[in-house]
C-alpha cells in the first residue's frame, strides 16, 4: 500500500523581503507617478513658469527644466527604471508565497500603490512632485545611461524635437477665458469662506 505523506509547510517571510518589496513599491511609484507627472510638464510652458510665475513655482520649475529638456533620455530612464523595479517585485513576492499567489499580490500591490495612487498624486502636483524628486532622477538617469542613451537617441532621430503645447489663436483666447474663470470662481469661493459662508 502506498502512502503519501501530506505536508503543509509554513511560509516563513523574511523581514527583508518584505523590505525590499516595501521598498520596490515605493520605486514602482515614483518612477509611475513621475513619468506622467515629468512628462506631462511642457518645457516652454516651464520656461513661461520661470520668467512670470510665482516664486515657489519659478523656483520648482527652474529645478525641473534641466532634466525635462532631456525629454526622451527623461522618458525612458523613468520607463525602464518601473519595468525593472516591478519585475523584481513580482519576482521577489512569487519566491515568498507561491507562484500564483505572488503573481496576484504583485499585481495588487503595483495597481494600487505603484500606479494609481502615484499618478492621481503626480497628474495634480507634477511640479512639486518633479522638484522634490529631480536629484533621485538625475542619479536614476546616469546609472541607467548606459542603456536609456541609445534608445533615446535613436528616438530622438526618428521623431525630432519635441514640439510642446501648441495652440491656435482660437485655443489659446479660450484658455485665457477660462483661466479668468477659474481665477473669478476661486476669488468668489474664498470670500464666502472669509464671510463664515
Amino acid at each position: 500500500e502506498l502512502c503519501v505523506a501530506e505536508s503543509n509547510p509554513e511560509i516563513v517571510v523574511d523581514p527583508l523581503s518584505i523590505v525590499i518589496a516595501v521598498v520596490l513599491i515605493g520605486l514602482s511609484g515614483l518612477f509611475s507617478g513621475l513619468t506622467l507627472g515629468l512628462m506631462s510638464l511642457d518645457p516652454q510652458g516651464l520656461k513661461v513658469m520661470i520668467a512670470g510665475g510665482n516664486p515657489t513655482e519659478r523656483r520648482q520649475a527652474e529645478r525641473i527644466l534641466p532634466v525635462r529638456e532631456q525629454g526622451n533620455l527623461l522618458l525612458c530612464t523613468l520607463l525602464l527604471g518601473n519595468t525593472l523595479v516591478n519585475a523584481q517585485l513580482a519576482i521577489l513576492t512569487a519566491s515568498i508565497t507561491s507562484g500564483l499567489l505572488g503573481g496576484i499580490l504583485s499585481t495588487v500591490f503595483i495597481l494600487i500603490f505603484g500606479e494609481i495612487i502615484p499618478q492621481s498624486f503626480c497628474s495634480r502636483y507634477g511640479l512639486a512632485a518633479g522638484s522634490k524628486t529631480v536629484d533621485l532622477v538625475r542619479v536614476f538617469m546616469v546609472v541607467l545611461y548606459p542603456v536609456v542613451k541609445p534608445v533615446s537617441m535613436a528616438l530622438d532621430k526618428l521623431l525630432g524635437a519635441e514640439l510642446g503645447q501648441m495652440y491656435s489663436k482660437g485655443e489659446l483666447i479660450q484658455l485665457i477665458r477660462s483661466q479668468a474663470r477659474m481665477r473669478a470662481d476661486a476669488g468668489t469661493s474664498s470670500l464666502l469662506r472669509s464671510d463664515g459662508g
